[in-house]
């Protein structure tokens, strides 16, 4: 029986170091899924994970851009194909037809289940097991000095604080240091940074720090998308209905709309879960399911 152990970011992280806990004499592999078109931070976060808990996490996966020419089309929530064969074939071929346990990074606290794997494979949750939430994880990985890139957005942080009032600033102020970060983040999580799922803002958010990024997903947007004539299927972007072109001429807007609903998140903060459901969007990404996110 292997044990496989995917890493990609702070749950499967927290997955990883729970189940070393609880059965540290099984002989685990630990993994990560490169698809190349994860964000900077994230790579550098694998790294300090490695060196940190001094393992070894071998890279799998294929490349998303050869993926995409060889579909021909950019993948979207309706043809995820970018998970089969970028994620899903490639953790196939890696355990082969031997028996295997995979242990996923889902959380006691997420409304998300299902398992798309071969019958070889069985899916095992950890954290689901132990009842353990998003702040469990974080104090998990604060433990051990791993806490992953928070993508705290400091020109939202100023713009939602300006003239927000006392009262508000002193229930940012009681924040722990992760809550905060996540709520004044330009990124939910760390999927590709081209990832479909990803909100208007996110988009935004990886304009301002990562251009480079967003200009190449705009390239593969007309390459694939835009730029090609489907008769059939109509043109297709990254973003139902507004191509990146367009989104950069909105920018402005968008920004100013996080800002808005980032405020009425603060002004809700006492009212029970409200934050972690506003700032936890991407919960049912098949991604999320094979690589532990």
């Amino acid at each position: 029986m292997r044990h496989i152990l995917p890493i990609s970011g702070k749950d499967s992280a927290a997955t990883a170091l729970v189940q070393l806990a609880r059965a540290p004499a099984l002989p685990y592999e630990f993994i990560f899924c490169d698809v190349e078109m994860e964000l900077p931070e994230t790579y550098h976060w694998i790294d300090q994970v490695e060196t940190t808990l001094g393992i070894v996490i071998k890279r799998i996966g294929k490349s998303l851009e050869e993926v995409i020419a060889e579909q021909n089309m950019l993948p979207s929530q309706g043809r995820r194909f970018c998970t089969k064969y970028g994620k899903i074939f490639p953790i196939r071929d890696f355990i082969g037809a031997e028996d295997a346990m995979q242990y996923l990074g889902i959380r006691a606290d997420e409304d998300r289940t299902g398992w798309f794997g071969p019958a070889n494979i069985t899916p095992k949750y950890p954290l689901i097991e132990m009842g353990l939430g998003i702040q469990h994880v974080y104090q998990i990985l604060e433990h051990r000095g791993i806490v992953p890139p928070s993508f705290f957005w400091q020109k939202l942080y100023d713009a939602v604080t300006d003239g927000i009032g006392d009262a508000a600033l002193a229930i940012i102020g009681s924040m722990k240091p992760w809550t905060k970060a996540m709520l004044f983040a330009w990124r939910s999580r760390s999927n590709c940074f081209n990832c479909f799922y990803q909100r208007r803002y996110e988009w935004v958010g990886l304009l301002e720090h990562h251009p480079d990024l967003f200009a190449r997903a705009e390239r593969l947007e007309y390459d694939y998308g835009t730029g090609v004539c489907r008769p059939c299927h109509g043109q297709f972007s990254w973003i139902q209905g507004l191509p990146l072109p367009a989104l950069r001429k909105k920018a402005e807007v968008i920004f100013a709309n996080r800002v808005v609903a980032v405020r009425e998140i603060v002004r809700n903060m006492q009212q029970g879960n409200l934050f972690q459901a506003e700032c936890d969007p991407m919960t049912v990404t098949s991604c999320g399911l094979y690589c532990g996110k």
